[in-house]
């Protein structure tokens, strides 16, 4: 059998990693035969040489080492773009963190690669224009978020047409059972600490807040070509099931499994190449206590932002986007408390951006219009 030539962007991170991890597992079914990383040159090399990997990047940087040798060098966003262009491969696993992942993942599709994607912002900053775009160049895009890729799976198994809905988990974050004035006082420290999941500062500052799901509920109406009046969002703190879909019968179908990325992760790029055993421990049924809860919507405001914003349509899903990236930044930074990230990008929600975008430049153009409005909100506010 042929083995499947994957290519990793953003191998240092928790997703890339991940992968990179499950292929060294099934290098007899798979090739890793490019990935990238930002600036971590450690693990790119480390990865590089463990999986015989020929063709490196460091998209953040030109810099040079001896370890190198040997392999084909790329550096920088342009040197990114065109090791996207020149590698051959089968799939490409986006696992950029951030609206960074947007103009590779046009890349790809211009490069007719399919995609495994895990940066969900090329969806929301893409939306429609992205699908539209891929269907034309033939590239399939399979989701990674282990949300998603479960409605996927679903939506396969019993048909767009026997589904009346959808609803999307969400762990809840550290803060679940915070008020609006213990939110007032969270630390930095505090927010990085997800009870559930090891990911990113970014992504968990953004689970933290519950925008990270109403990305994901941008991302599913995209996605699904589904009325967002037709997804839910459900507050399960055990990360176990996934998503769920309804049924027009009232049946509703749920898939289980312990929250590691892995399976999603290899779900997507496997996509029937070879049958898959043994991704994750299966669940032990003699422990287990699942609960569910409706989100509390005066203490985590952002994801009803996102319901609206998932809506409008238009440039509001990049304008929720965007706010949110310089928003989380500015917390980050020390320059705003936790509790008023959501009050930032309320405040940048309020302008309008009914406007959308009908090319990848007039993209840019909005994202750079939002994050010049909310840094002005942040310069009066601060």
């Amino acid at each position: 059998m042929k083995k499947k030539r994957v290519m990793i962007l953003g191998c240092s991170g928790s997703i890339g990693t991940t992968a990179l991890n499950m292929l060294l597992k099934h290098r007899d079914s798979f090739e890793v035969v490019a990935i990238s990383a930002h600036n971590n040159i450690d693990s790119l090399i480390s990865f590089a040489h463990i999986l015989n990997v020929s063709h490196i990047c460091l998209s953040g940087d030109d810099t040079l080492d001896s370890q190198v040798r040997g392999k084909t060098y790329w550096a920088h966003e342009a040197g990114l773009l065109d090791m996207i262009r020149n590698v051959d491969c089968d799939i490409v696993l986006n696992a950029i963190s951030g609206s960074s992942g947007l103009l590779p993942t046009f890349t790809c599709i211009a490069s007719h690669k399919d995609i495994a994607l895990a940066n969900k912002e090329s969806i929301v900053m893409g939306g429609s224009l992205l699908f539209d775009y891929a269907k034309e160049m033939g590239v399939s895009i399979f989701p990674v978020d282990s949300e998603h890729s479960t409605l996927e799976s679903l939506i396969g198994a019993y048909g767009i047409d026997s589904v009346s809905s959808l609803v999307i988990t969400a762990s809840g974050g550290p803060f679940r059972n915070h008020s609006e004035i213990e939110l007032e006082s969270v630390t930095l420290k505090d927010a990085l600490k997800h009870p559930t999941w090891k990911m990113g500062a970014k992504i968990t500052i953004d689970s933290a807040t519950l925008a990270n799901k109403g990305l994901e509920v941008i991302e599913a109406s995209y996605l699904f070509n589904m009325d967002v009046e037709k997804i839910e969002v459900v507050i399960h703190p055990q990360s176990v099931v996934h998503s769920l879909i309804r049924m027009n019968n009232g049946a509703v179908y749920a898939q289980l499994s312990p929250p590691d990325m892995a399976l999603p992760i290899m779900n997507a790029l496997n996509n029937g190449h070879i049958e898959l055993h043994d991704i994750v421990t299966p669940l032990d049924f003699s422990s287990l206590s699942l609960t569910f809860d409706s989100f509390d919507g005066k203490s985590f405001p952002l994801l009803n932002d996102a319901f609206r914003c998932a809506k409008m349509k238009g440039g509001y899903p990049i304008a929720f986007n965007g706010a949110n990236e310089v928003a989380v930044e500015a917390f980050m930074g020390g320059r705003i408390p936790f509790h008023h990230i959501s009050k930032v990008v309320h405040q940048v929600l309020q302008e309008d951006w009914s406007k959308g975008a009908s090319t990848i430049d007039s993209i840019y153009v909005i994202d750079e219009r939002v994050r010049t409005f909310t840094k002005n909100i942040l310069s009066r506010w601060f």
